[in-house]
C-alpha cells in the first residue's frame, strides 16, 4: 500500500513538472522569438487534462492556485517582456533619451523628452479639474446626501469609468477640440488643454471612489465627538474627518495621477502628434505629444531601433504607473492599520 501510494506520487510529480516545464518553453519562445509551438501547446494542455483524471484533488489545487496568482504572474511576465524590449534603448544614451529633443524615426534619433513633458503637462491638468471634483463629490456622498440621492450619484460616477475611452476621444475631437479653438481664437489642432479635460473627467470617478471609501473608513465617533463640543457639521468634517482620511485622500490621488497617466485611446484621437517641445514650455494650446499616444500611433509602422525606442517609453511608463501604484497601497495599509489601532 504505501509502495503504491509512493509510485502515485512519484507519477504525480513527474508529470507536474512534465507539464511545467512544457509550459516554460512554451512561454520563452513566444516572448524571446514570437513562434507559437503548436506541439508544446498540446502537451501543456494533454498533460493537464490527464492530471484532472488521474490526480483530481491535486489538479484542481494547483489550477486554483495558478487562477489565483494569475494577476501577480501576469505583471511578472509584463515587466519581463518590457524590461527585455525596452531596456536596450537606454544602453546607448539614456540621458539623451530621456531629456533629448529630437525625435526622427528617418534619421534614427530616438529621444523621449517631449513626450515625457508632454505627459506631465496633460496629467497635471487632467489632476487639477479632478483632484477638487472628485474629493468634493466623495465628501459629498460620504457626508451629506441622503441616501435616495447616494444611490444615484455613486453608481452614475463609477458609470463613468464604464465608458470606453474611444467614446471620450470621440466627443473631446469632435466637439471639445473645436469648442476650444473658436473660444480662444487659436488655429492649433490636437493641443495639450482638451486631453487635460477629457483626462480629468476619466480619472474622477477613481478618485471619487477610493476618496469616499476613506472618508467612510474613518470611525463615526471622532466626527461625533466633535459635534458633541459644539462645532458646526462642516467644521467636524474639515478639522477631524479629513485630516483623518488625508492618507486615503492622496492614495486616490495618486491612482487618478496613474489612471490620466496611463490613457492612450482618447489622448491620441485628441492631440496633435508633435514630437517637440511646446514654445514656451507651458503653453498649452501648443500641439504635441504624450508618451501613450506615441506608443499608439507610431508601434504600428515601427521597425528596427524605432521599436526599441517605443518599448523603452512602454517601460519607462510600466515604471512609473507602478510606482505610483504601490505607493497608494502603501498609504491605504497605513490608514486601516491606524484605525485598527484607534
Amino acid at each position: 500500500m504505501i509502495e503504491k501510494f509512493t509510485n502515485k506520487l512519484s507519477l504525480r510529480i513527474l508529470l507536474g513538472l512534465f507539464v511545467l516545464v512544457s509550459f516554460a518553453l512554451l512561454f520563452t519562445f513566444f516572448v524571446l522569438f514570437q513562434t507559437f509551438n503548436v506541439y508544446l501547446f498540446l502537451v501543456v494542455v494533454l498533460g493537464t487534462a490527464l492530471g484532472w483524471v488521474f490526480f483530481e484533488d491535486s489538479a484542481a489545487k494547483t489550477l486554483l492556485f495558478i487562477a489565483s496568482t494569475s494577476a501577480g504572474t501576469i505583471l511578472v511576465l509584463i515587466a519581463v517582456f518590457l524590461f527585455l524590449r525596452g531596456f536596450p534603448a537606454f544602453q546607448r544614451d539614456p540621458i539623451f533619451f530621456l531629456t533629448g529633443s529630437e525625435w526622427h524615426v528617418y534619421r534614427e534619433i530616438y529621444s523621449l523628452g517631449p513626450m515625457i513633458w508632454g505627459s506631465i503637462i496633460v496629467t497635471f491638468g487632467a489632476t487639477i479639474i479632478a483632484a477638487p471634483m472628485g474629493v468634493s463629490s466623495a465628501i459629498f456622498i460620504a457626508k451629506f446626501s441622503p441616501k435616495w440621492l447616494r444611490s444615484i450619484l455613486k453608481p452614475a460616477i463609477e458609470l463613468l469609468a464604464g465608458i470606453p475611452s474611444v467614446v471620450y476621444g470621440f466627443i473631446g475631437f469632435i466637439l471639445l477640440n473645436s469648442a476650444i479653438m473658436d473660444y480662444f481664437d487659436i488655429s492649433n489642432m490636437g493641443q495639450y488643454f482638451a486631453p487635460s479635460i477629457i483626462l480629468g473627467i476619466m480619472a474622477l470617478p477613481t478618485i471619487t471612489s477610493v476618496a469616499e471609501d476613506a472618508i467612510d473608513a474613518v470611525p463615526e465617533h471622532m466626527e461625533k465627538g466633535a459635534l458633541a463640543l459644539g462645532v458646526t457639521k462642516w467644521q467636524a468634517i474639515k478639522e477631524v474627518t479629513l485630516p483623518s482620511a488625508s492618507s486615503g485622500i492622496m492614495a486616490a490621488l495618486i491612482l487618478g495621477i496613474g489612471r490620466a497617466l496611463g490613457e492612450t485611446m482618447a489622448v491620441t484621437m485628441m492631440i496633435g502628434h508633435k514630437t517637440a517641445f511646446p514654445s514656451p514650455l507651458f503653453d498649452i494650446f501648443d500641439p504635441g505629444e504624450t508618451l501613450t499616444s506615441l506608443i499608439a500611433s507610431q508601434i504600428g509602422e515601427a521597425s528596427g531601433q524605432a521599436v526599441e525606442a517605443l518599448m523603452g517609453a512602454g517601460l519607462l511608463l510600466f515604471l512609473i504607473v507602478f510606482v505610483l501604484s504601490v505607493t497608494s497601497r502603501i498609504i491605504q495599509s497605513r490608514l486601516q492599520r491606524r484605525f485598527r489601532r484607534g
